[in-house]
């Protein structure tokens, strides 16, 4: 019994370091992000990545107790002021199984917030992208497609000279 346990262990980190700690979309269109309007916050109409085809998305996968995702929220509201006129577009999706919407509004009027925040009710979308670890971001490109993922607090500069190579490409 415990071989098999420990083969099935050894499987669940090998598959686990495969995926990357969610499902890669790297070189292809990303899953629509699946909400009712209630879930957004600072996108009162919601937002959907195929309308979001022509700017550069940056899609990240989080909650309020993970001490990483903290880490990355200073990071993203810069990005969101400094790059947004250059056709950046910040998406937060917080996992709605971890903090409730109360607790997500709070922290988006407590630290004005200005980048769209999806509380995913049930977490439908960290579950249809397979997330694993947070935060998991995805770098999507002007034409829809991912070109970066991963864990992103280790990889900022590359990430930014991703995004200057795709405010090239966005049309004005």
């Amino acid at each position: 019994m415990a071989k098999i346990l420990l083969a099935a262990f050894v499987l669940f980190c090998v598959a686990g370091q495969d995926s990357k700690f969610g499902r890669s979309y790297l070189g292809k269109a990303p899953p629509e992000i699946v909400a009712t309007k209630d879930q957004w916050l600072n996108a009162p109409e919601g937002l959907k990545l195929g309308a979001l085809k022509g700017k550069v998305v940056w899609l990240e996968f989080g909650f309020l107790k993970c001490a990483p995702c903290r880490k990355m929220m200073p990071v993203m509201q810069k990005w969101h002021t400094d790059f947004g006129a250059k056709g950046l577009v910040v998406v937060d999706i917080d996992d709605g199984g971890v903090d409730d919407l109360d607790e997500v509004q709070k922290e988006v009027a407590a630290q004005k917030t200005g980048y769209a925040v999806l509380w995913d009710k049930d977490s439908k979308n960290c579950l249809t992208y397979g997330v694993e670890v947070f935060p998991r971001a995805y770098l999507i490109g002007v034409d829809g497609t991912v070109i970066w993922e991963g864990l992103p607090n280790e990889k900022l500069e590359e990430i930014e000279k991703l995004m200057q190579a795709e405010f090239a490409k966005v049309k004005k």
